[in-house]
């Protein structure tokens, strides 16, 4: 099966020009761990708000959501489900807190930007807090906060490439969310979001499994499709984001694919960012992905923003699905619009 050219320019994707060769330093997935809090959320939940006007079967047609997860307790905030997420993704990787070099942490989530007294969260990132609760005292921290739901691949380019720079050996890549604080549940859109992190351990290695390629791109004119409001309360355009992001992840899926020379046939799984069952299905069917090589969490999950592609991945590796040597893509878009793709190969 291979995927096929667009005969007509979308004016979503005209303007975008190829990108270079990626020239990646060889970097290994070490280890790699999720957390997700309390018990499930059912969406019994939200027909018993009466202003949203959905029950359990509208919300499964129109997003694919059966349950998602929140905090049962409030002092469970971001960096808290981040540290359950490195144990878990250090274990997996053989290594201590103290192999440690190099913290990227990414959320949209955590403290809103326009009344911060307010917020359920404490802190604007992720990464510092997360350096003294872990125990990562020798690690180089900070945060890509701005890409959301792109942060996974956004931060792991930046790991691959500080690395071999810094002359480090292990990075963490770490994603937290928690959107319950900042949901609006005046609005349908509140059935989309889960909580929860994940954490991935990236080590400089000349092994050829390992990441591949990383394709990222950036479009800045729908950047306020998600923001926060002067309430505190996230804003998200969820027409523009369904009409415009399926093309997006499209040509950046079949771009990542054609430039390394591969067909959607050579590909063992695809791992796309958790948004809605319905977009995911949409960009399948532009590419011709067949629905066994597709990986999704979204079902039990929710959308968990920039924890959507690590926690999937984690949970299959963890379940046996993904192997070793098993070639992956993984394409997600974010705030901005921010969007991506990757190639890896499983150790």
């Amino acid at each position: 099966m291979t995927t096929t050219a667009e005969t007509v320019p979308d004016p979503a994707t005209a303007h975008l020009r190829p990108l270079p060769p990626t020239a990646i330093a060889p970097v290994r997935l070490a280890g790699i761990g999720h957390y997700f809090p309390g018990e499930p959320i059912t969406n019994a939940h939200f027909e018993q708000l009466d202003a949203l006007g959905i029950d359990d079967a509208w919300i499964r047609e129109n997003t694919g959501i059966v349950s998602r997860h929140w905090p049962a307790d409030e002092k469970e905030r971001a960096v808290e489900m981040a540290a359950r997420a490195v144990d878990d993704a250090l274990s997996a990787a053989g290594l201590g807190p103290d192999d440690i070099d190099l913290v990227i942490g990414t959320t949209s989530t955590t403290r809103p930007r326009t009344n911060p007294s307010s917020a359920t969260n404490n802190y604007m990132d992720i990464s510092l807090p997360l350096q003294k609760q872990a125990g990562l005292r020798h690690a180089t921290c900070f945060d890509v906060t701005s890409v959301a739901c792109a942060g996974f691949m956004y931060g792991t380019a930046t790991a691959a490439a500080m690395l071999p720079a810094l002359g480090m050996r292990n990075a963490l890549v770490v994603c937290a969310e928690n959107p319950r604080p900042i949901l609006n549940f005046d609005y349908r859109y509140s059935a989309l979001f889960g909580a929860g992190a994940a954490a991935a351990v990236w080590s400089a290695d000349t092994a050829e499994r390992g990441l591949l390629d990383v394709a990222l791109h950036a479009d800045g004119s729908y950047f306020d499709a998600f923001d926060i409001d002067e309430n505190d309360k996230m804003l998200m355009r969820g027409r523009e984001v369904g009409a415009v992001g399926p093309k997006l992840l499209s040509h950046v899926g079949r771009e990542i694919l054609e430039r390394n020379s591969l067909t959607v046939d050579d590909v063992d799984w695809f791992v796309p960012h958790q948004g809605n069952l319905n977009m995911i299905n949409q960009v399948c069917r532009t590419l011709e992905i067949p629905r066994e090589k597709l990986l999704t969490n979204i079902q039990e999950r929710g959308n968990t923003s920039s924890v959507s592609i690590p926690s999937c991945l984690s949970e299959n590796l963890r379940a046996g699905k993904i192997r070793s040597g098993d070639l992956v893509a993984t394409i997600g878009i974010g705030r901005g619009f921010s969007w991506g793709a990757m190639l890896l190969r499983i150790p």
